[in-house]
């Protein structure tokens, strides 16, 4: 009898006892007719640190009542440590090379691949999705199959990167609740993500208090998300009768291997994930599996379909292969490309140092065992072999794009690194990786010229690192070096023209610098990639262009479907100013800040500064006060707000406070669009003594300014 012989009368020998029991549980969800069924991703959420996996340190008192009612998977593996390509992996039953997807940048979902939500869309479910973070925005194909995909989610601009762009899991709960409600009555698929475990780590009260900023803190704020969204369920009378999945897409580092987040290195704690599974009326409920199960089972678990996984209700065996990939360390930072394979308590890590790891004896994984164990690395190394399919350079730049490029000199000269090409082994430099994470610290603190420091010395040392690049970028712009952030993304660009993200860039400072031509040729060069980013850009350069009807057509495809998105609706307000309609303007702003409360989000950047301008010219000075006051308490760095209202307080005789706002600014911020921006208000209201006094004190930090020169001389 064959091995699969005998993995099927396994199976039917374990489907005849229960049967027997009266309790038997098909091997798919989908039999198990009209039962909702509802996917949770706890984004970044390692398994080793919630009390249902043995940890003791936080509490976590919804998930552990989830698992009461579960079945638990003690040792389930993602296929890769980042977000979008893990949920591809979850959403097709297939490995990154076969979806196509290998980063969470540049890269989209292959049309041809079938989609959870597609095939049981195709069966009569109705299908709805709401996710906390910007990397699974829909255009990258993985909303594929879903009626309604809610990504509405605003890009930070005090993040500096796409992977850290989130919103709260409340928020996206409250949207969850909503369709969930809706469509109760009829079978249904509802994809939930949250990000709350994701850095930066800023949990609410009470964990901030009892936690502080750490991961543990951001895992127990999440698990009380979780808590409100399945009490929901239970109210709804969904809980009981639903098949419920709860899972992370992969788990973070935390300093074990010198890596303290993730998408590096292809240890343990990167990849394995919590995993239970929730069946109507809780049959199995208790139970653990301790066999090694992988994220591409959830696929055939929910669908009676071929897939390359196996159903978590079907039997398991131990030494089944579990393949991992990593591709970027190649494409953000120089390095070589990482592949894994865990088999039965076999840990092999493909590296140009490779290690084989007893993640049983050694779950730590601090001792390498491939010397000792040669046949076994052997083995495993031709094993893995069959699994390793090279990654495509990301995103393909489409004919439009490279015309374009090649219009603006950026073609011929992208840094590939050809897959035989030898590369840097990563743990070897993961050292610096905690550099990078200091420096990001530094920008997130404001501390913009320490990070330029930290940034630039890291630029010397690896010169085409992009994410550096466009980190270091953003340090100069907010220190008032255009021309010299404008170089450098420039030259970004050129080593890799499909970062669109470095076009935006370019195009919002040659919009600050007046360079309206050139900040609309880059703004086009995203429109594809970043068509939200771009358009806002365009809309911006119409405005300054006083193409109100322009303005108007880019604002529109910003908006979204329902056009209540505040960045839009500010976009309104502007074109509306412009005008000369002033009331109208203020109609705008204030429902830009009513649709930002009701979200539970901060107001965007600059709407306090633009209610208060247009509260200004309408001459309601206390209510325009108090909404500059609320944009430099949001924004105490940015020197728009301070400026006006200086303005404001000189055109109604206070010179105290306004002098006191001028330090004030100072001490927040001793940049140098700050020293400009205190020298051009003074010389605007006539000080010519004061606006040379400022200019100079500015002087003393940025000798070699000009505009600062032109101020001092009057």
């Amino acid at each position: 009898m064959t091995f699969c012989d005998n993995t099927r009368v396994r199976r039917s020998i374990l489907t005849l006892a229960l049967i027997a029991a009266g309790c038997r549980v098909p091997e798919h969800l989908v039999e198990i007719k009209n039962a909702p069924i509802i996917l949770i991703s706890i984004d970044t959420l390692r398994s080793d640190r919630l009390p249902a996996y043995g940890y003791s340190k936080i509490e976590t008192p919804a998930i552990d009542q989830f698992r009461a009612d579960s079945i638990l998977y003690e040792r389930a593996y993602a296929h890769c440590p980042l977000t979008l390509v893990s949920h591809a992996s979850i959403f097709t039953g297939l490995l990154p090379a076969e979806h196509g997807v290998r980063d969470n940048i540049g890269y989209q979902l292959e049309p041809k691949t079938k989609t959870l939500a597609e095939i049981l869309k195709a069966k009569g479910y109705a299908t709805g999705g709401a996710v906390s973070a910007i990397v699974l925005r829909g255009e990258t194909g993985i909303k594929r199959g879903f009626d309604f995909w809610d990504d509405d989610i605003d890009i930070d601009p005090n993040f500096l990167s796409m992977g850290r762009a989130q919103r709260s899991g409340d928020e996206t709960r409250e949207i969850a609740q909503k369709w969930i409600a809706e469509h109760k009555s009829q079978p249904f698929f509802f994809f939930f993500h949250i990000y709350e475990p994701h850095s930066p780590h800023d949990p609410p009260e009470p964990f901030r208090s009892k936690y502080g900023l750490t991961y543990d803190g951001d895992v127990a704020a999440a698990d009380a998300v979780i808590g409100r969204f399945l009490d929901d369920l239970r109210d709804e009378g969904i809980y009981d009768r639903a098949s419920i999945i709860l899972l992370s897409d992969h788990g973070e580092g935390l300093g074990d291997h010198g890596e303290e987040e993730h998408g590096i290195l292809l240890y343990r704690e990167a990849l394995q994930v919590p995993l239970m599974l929730k069946l109507p009326k809780s049959r199995q409920h208790g139970q653990s599996v301790s066999a090694p199960v992988e994220l591409i089972d959830i696929f055939p678990t929910i669908l009676n379909q071929q897939a390359e996984g196996r159903s978590l209700l079907a039997s398991a065996t131990a030494d089944r292969p579990i393949y991992s990939e990593t591709y970027y360390p190649r494409f953000h930072f120089g390095w070589s490309d990482l592949q894994s394979m865990i088999s039965g308590s076999n840990h092999y890590i493909q590296a140009p140092k490779p290690e084989l790891f007893d993640i049983v004896k050694d779950p730590g994984e601090r001792q390498n065992t491939l010397q000792e164990n040669r046949r076994t690395y052997v083995a495993m190394r031709n094993a893995i072999a069959p699994y390793i399919k090279a990654a495509a350079a990301p995103k393909a730049v489409n004919p439009e794009q490279a015309q374009q490029l090649a219009a603006l000199g950026y073609i011929g000269s992208t840094v590939a690194t050809s897959p035989d090409q030898p590369l840097p082994d990563p743990k070897d430099h993961i050292g610096s990786s905690g550099d990078i994470r200091k420096a990001f610290l530094a920008f997130q603190e404001k501390r913009y010229e320490d990070a330029s420091k930290m940034f630039g010395e890291l630029l010397r040392q690896n010169p085409n690192m992009l994410d550096i690049i466009a980190a270091q970028v953003r340090c100069l712009e907010k220190l008032g070096r255009y021309e010299e952030a404008i170089a450098l993304a420039k030259q970004g660009l050129k080593l890799s023209p499909s970062s669109t993200n470095l076009a935006v860039m370019i195009g919002n400072m040659d919009l600050e610098l007046h360079h309206y031509d050139d900040a609309e040729k880059h703004a086009k060069l995203a429109v594809v990639d970043l068509p939200t980013e771009a358009h806002h850009l365009l809309a911006q350069i119409a405005l300054e262009k006083n193409d109100y009807a322009r303005a108007e057509v880019e604002a529109n495809a910003v908006a979204g479907p329902k056009r209540d998105r505040p960045y839009a609706l500010m976009l309104y307000g502007r074109i509306a100013q412009a005008k000369g309609n002033l009331e109208e303007a203020l109609r705008y702003f204030d429902q830009a800040a009513a649709i930002s409360q009701a979200k539970h989000r901060q107001p965007p950047p600059r709407l306090n500064f633009l209610r208060g301008d247009a509260l200004a010219r309408l001459g309601r000075a206390v209510e325009a006060e108090q909404a500059f006051r609320a944009e430099i308490q949001q924004s105490p760095t940015e020197p728009h707000a301070y400026k006006n209202l200086i303005l404001l307080y000189a055109t109604e005789g206070k010179n105290s406070e306004a002098t006191q706002l001028i330090f004030s600014l100072e001490k927040a911020s001793p940049t140098l669009p700050s020293y400009i921006a205190i020298s051009e208000t003074l010389k605007i209201i006539g000080d010519l003594n004061g606006s040379r006094f400022w200019a100079a004190r500015g002087l003393t930090r940025y000798p070699n300014d000009r505009q600062l020169q032109a101020l001092r001389r009057g």
